[in-house]
């Protein structure tokens, strides 16, 4: 059975030829069409239809219902009070009063057809219906379903016990690539990335954007992890062609910010997070979205395109717990005064802080730390003494230990040099705190 879109007919058509509709129906692998006889008292007939197939469509044969005493007045209004899971509502009626039918849209139905119409004609305008409730869901760019789609979709298959997997695939950085490329390319990279996608489903998978930079694809979970593998090679190859020759060298973006502030931003990747029915048993789209999302923020520490499963998350269930340790951040800063400001201050915020004021110091406590706690951060003036050490230690340091969050301060305006020697922020002095330790708090929690 197709779960992509789904028709629930309620009654009999006046020529009481349901099965050529359904064999019309059959012929398209997209569209499948239920059928229930009765609606039953409030509905309840077809209540456990409702509740398994999240029908896109409900048609229903009022010259029938009401001679065996439906009220499809009331089912109307019941339909409408759940919301916007089973519409549109289409009632088929024989030639009747106009009150009677203004009646049947003010309840609830949203078109209201009449019995002499015939079979093929019922069959399309049923099927332009869905389309039209589809593409008003499309996003404008990729023409992509939206999160309403695939909820609907997805909890077809978990209701019917199907084997699936979900991947929530998020274009990281691409807020970036905006703010510095413009609209115009932004829309050639979301393309591009949809195209991709479009190339690794086959039905019954299925592709969806959630959000600008959030997609999803649903597949069977013997395929998840080899498409997004796939997808990760695929992205990696392509994404150059997104920069400037400039961006594309140099391999980070430079994202200016208010009063000079510039922040090195790395060029953009994918960050995949795959939940599947087979670890766990799953009974709501919200649960395994949830769980995907999580497998996606994980994956986000790892540097360019990563994934991850929640088939590992369980493979190391049992593993003991880690400590949770602070956060450790070394200050070198030649001014005295700043420096203890800056030590007692991030002590307070709950850091763990070491200064020191001389390239040699900074190099001896790095490699003193490197096998019990490394440093998390740095912040470093880019002249000590009127030399360039600090420019200097961030080089060796995004060399030896490229996981290193770095800020560099400085009362030169040097931020093209500070950013290609590696530094993460460029922060020009002076400076207040509340903006420095705001930064710390956000290249802390989003790492490398």
């Amino acid at each position: 059975m197709s779960d992509f879109q789904v028709i629930l007919m309620v009654g009999t058509p006046a020529t009481g030829e349901i099965q050529s509709l359904l064999e019309h129906f059959r012929q398209d692998n997209m569209v499948t069409l239920l059928h229930s006889e009765r609606l039953g008292s409030q509905g309840n007939a077809i209540q456990p239809l409702l509740n398994s197939a999240w029908p896109d469509l409900i048609c229903l044969f009022a010259d029938t219902l009401t001679e065996q005493g439906e009220d499809v007045l009331a089912f109307c209004d019941e339909i409408r009070n759940q919301g916007l899971h089973y519409r549109p509502v289409i009632v088929v009626q024989s030639a009747g009063a106009e009150e009677k039918r203004i009646e049947y849209l003010i309840r609830g139905a949203d078109d209201i057809l009449g019995t002499d119409i015939s079979q093929e004609e019922l069959r399309v305008r049923l099927l332009v219906h869905l389309r039209r409730n589809v593409d008003v869901l499309l996003n404008e760019v990729t023409q992509l379903p939206g999160l309403s789609f695939t909820s609907k979709v997805v909890q077809r298959r978990l209701n019917q016990q199907k084997p699936l997997a979900l991947l929530l695939i998020e274009l990281d950085q691409l807020d970036v690539y905006s703010d510095i490329y413009g609209e115009v390319p932004t829309h050639h990279v979301l393309k591009t990335l949809s195209a991709l996608l479009s190339r690794l489903v086959l039905i019954p998978d299925f592709i969806s954007q959630t959000d600008e930079n959030h997609f999803v694809i649903v597949t069977h979970p013997d395929r998840a992890e080899k498409v997004a593998a796939l997808l990760c090679r695929q992205f990696e190859t392509t994404a150059p062609n997104f920069y400037s020759e400039q961006d594309r060298k140099q391999g980070y973006m430079t994202s200016v910010i208010a009063d000079n502030i510039s922040q090195r931003v790395p060029l953009m990747s994918l960050s995949i997070g795959i939940a599947s029915t087979e670890t766990q048993p799953i009974e709501r789209f919200t649960s395994l979205f949830n769980t995907a999302q999580q497998m996606n923020t994980l994956a986000q520490m790892k540097p360019g395109c990563s994934w991850l499963s929640d088939r590992f998350r369980l493979a190391g269930a049992q593993s003991q717990p880690v400590l949770e340790q602070k956060p450790g951040i070394l200050v070198l800063e030649p001014d005295a005064a700043l420096a203890y400001l800056l030590k007692t201050t991030l002590n307070m915020e709950g850091y763990a802080v070491e200064v020191v004021n001389t390239l040699e110091d900074a190099r001896q406590i790095l490699i003193d730390k490197a096998t019990v706690q490394p440093f998390q951060l740095i912040i470093l003036d880019a002249l000590i003494n009127e030399q360039e050490h600090g420019l200097q230690l961030t080089r060796e340091v995004r060399q030896e230990q490229p996981a290193v969050r770095i800020i560099c301060t400085s009362s030169l305006h040097q931020r093209h040099r500070v950013l290609e020697a590696g530094a993460d922020l460029y922060l020009p002095k002076p400076f207040e705190l509340s903006i420095l330790f705001s930064w710390i708090h956000r290249l802390l929690r989003e790492g490398r």
